[in-house]
């Protein structure tokens, strides 16, 4: 019997992890670059990152397959290689279309490779082991690519090298497969002859892609009101329900993506607290960025160092989310309303700043949210994945990152398209003064000429105009972003009850018992 070696499962879940970090946040620092670079317009270079969604959402049920079918080994190498060849043409292409085959791949990678991660952990190690590597692995690869590679990948972007961030994962990918086929592998690994059921991944995969475009593109459409979006939505829905009722009764021939996790309480709860978690986290994080840069007019380089600041919370979170999950004794669910109050709180602190706050102001806050961010994401990450007996491993991750992205692609479309109809109805409201019959303008305008003949400029009415759209623009952002913040604030105040009432009934329910074997 094959001895267990804790630390080379560390090891090798940390460097299958460690790409995926950089390529999350490419995109984010560096979308306006890569738009430059490629002569896309910002609208086509928002395509990366939705075919990189489809890549990670569609291939982690065929990575739980896989891992059934091929092993968890072979899984790997596959992850590895898929990934060393999307690096390789993301960092010597300059071409649009072979980029976006390439991060459609880089998705595909990301999920073989972190279903692989949290499976061998959870697989293989007892009960506090898997917390405190667990812990260390959500380090890796969530809490320093939000705090700390931001900062790195800017400077890469705005010197128009953000190619290179691709080329730095080549050495990974290739340490990957050297270790696959020459190293020693620290744990068993089986393989089962299960056939592959077409009808159920294609309905999956079809209703999983057309929710992602629906909340990452629809967006920038009026809903309800363009035809497409209609029509999409409701085959969408139609798929969905084919997909489901598929799975359920078992159509075609083989198996896919098996029901079995979530038939306990604690399975259905998990999938909900996992939603809810990549809401909040997300929505705060996209709100944070967006107010820093698009009202307080910082540079991504500087949100890179004000996240710097969060980082510290995060650590601090870090380890209160080890101290409740790794003592049996102990309930990590009594955390999560500490968790979420700390985020309460740090909202309120963002929608009191205003647009002339600096980081004197802000990094109170940003330090709470990095301590909910890693007291709400650790917690609820080992919490949930670890519930799960050992044979439906690569299934409960499956649904639990399914469900956290869709809360994570639901904050994004929501206070994205919240932040257009709050800015268009601020620039609306705002407007109103600014006219000549108004006596507030005609001195506005007076105050802002004077200035420029200050500066030794002669101003033309051109120029006065520019100057004070720009002012109407960065009020309109203001007010917007501070009832964006307001608006996260009632959401979240919602969803808390929800989440309690929910534990509290699958604390109630009779023990579920799962006489499923480790072989089907």
């Amino acid at each position: 019997m094959m001895k267990i070696q804790p630390f080379a499962i560390l090891a090798l879940a940390l460097l299958a992890l460690f790409p995926q970090g950089i390529t999350a946040e490419i995109y984010t620092t560096g979308a306006a670059e890569m738009a430059g670079t490629l002569s896309l317009s910002a609208d086509e270079a928002s395509w990366f990152k939705t075919l990189n969604m489809f890549g990670q959402l569609t291939a982690f049920p065929l990575a739980a397959w896989l891992s059934y079918r091929i092993g968890y080994r072979a899984l790997f190498r596959l992850g590895a290689g898929i990934g060393l060849i999307c690096a390789l043409i993301s960092s010597l292409w300059m071409s649009s279309a072979p980029q976006m085959i390439a991060w459609f791949g880089h998705g595909v990678s990301a999920s073989f490779l972190l279903l692989f991660a949290h499976a061998i952990v959870l697989r293989n190690l007892g009960y506090r082991a898997i917390a405190f590597v667990e812990g260390v692995m959500l380090l890796s690869v969530v809490l320093i690519p939000l705090s700390i590679y931001p900062y790195f990948l800017s400077h890469l972007a705005e010197n128009n090298l953000w190619h290179w961030s691709f080329a730095v994962q080549v050495v990974p990918f290739i340490g990957m497969l050297y270790w696959a086929r020459f190293g020693h592998w620290p744990c068993p690994d089986e393989r089962q002859k299960i056939r592959f059921n077409f009808l159920q991944a294609a309905l999956l995969s079809g209703f999983i892609c057309g929710v992602t475009y629906l909340l990452l593109r629809g967006e920038r459409f009026n809903w309800f009101r363009d035809p497409e979006i209609v029509e999409l939505t409701l085959l969408t829905l139609v798929i969905g329900a084919a997909a489901i009722i598929a799975m359920r009764r078992r159509w075609g021939k083989g198996e896919y993506l098996r029901f079995k996790a979530l038939a306990s309480p604690h399975g259905k709860v998990g999938m909900l607290d996992a939603a809810v978690a990549g809401f909040v986290i997300m929505g705060t994080t996209i709100l944070v960025s967006t107010y820093v840069t698009q009202v307080m007019h910082y540079s991504h380089e500087h949100l890179g160092e004000l996240e710097m600041i969060g980082f510290a919370g995060m650590i601090g979170g870090l380890i209160i989310a080890l101290i409740a999950t790794c003592n049996p004794k102990r309930n990590p669910e009594n955390v999560i309303p500490a968790g979420v109050s700390i985020m309460l709180l740090a909202c309120a602190l963002l929608a009191g700043s205003n647009a002339h706050s600096g980081v004197s102001d802000l990094w109170p806050a940003l330090l709470l949210k990095g301590l909910a961010v890693g007291i709400l994401n650790i917690t609820l990450t080992v919490h949930i994945l670890r519930s799960f007996p050992k044979h439906q491993v690569a299934e409960g991750i499956t649904w639990f990152y399914l469900f956290r992205n869709f809360g994570s692609l639901l904050a994004i479309t929501e206070f994205s398209r919240l932040m257009y109809i709050e800015t268009v109805g601020s620039v609306s409201k705002l407007a109103e003064n600014y006219n000549a019959s108004s006596e507030t303008f005609v001195l506005h305008q007076q105050m802002t000429a004077d200035l420029l003949q200050q500066g030794m400029i002669n101003p033309s009415p051109e120029q006065i105009a520019l100057l004070l759209s720009g002012q109407l623009k960065t009020q309109a952002m203001s007010v917007a972003g501070v009832n964006n913040f307001q608006w996260i604030i009632f959401s979240i105040i919602l969803l808390v009850p929800i989440m309690v009432i929910a534990m509290k009934w699958a604390n109630n329910q009779p023990h579920y018992k799962d006489n499923e074997s480790e072989v089907h």
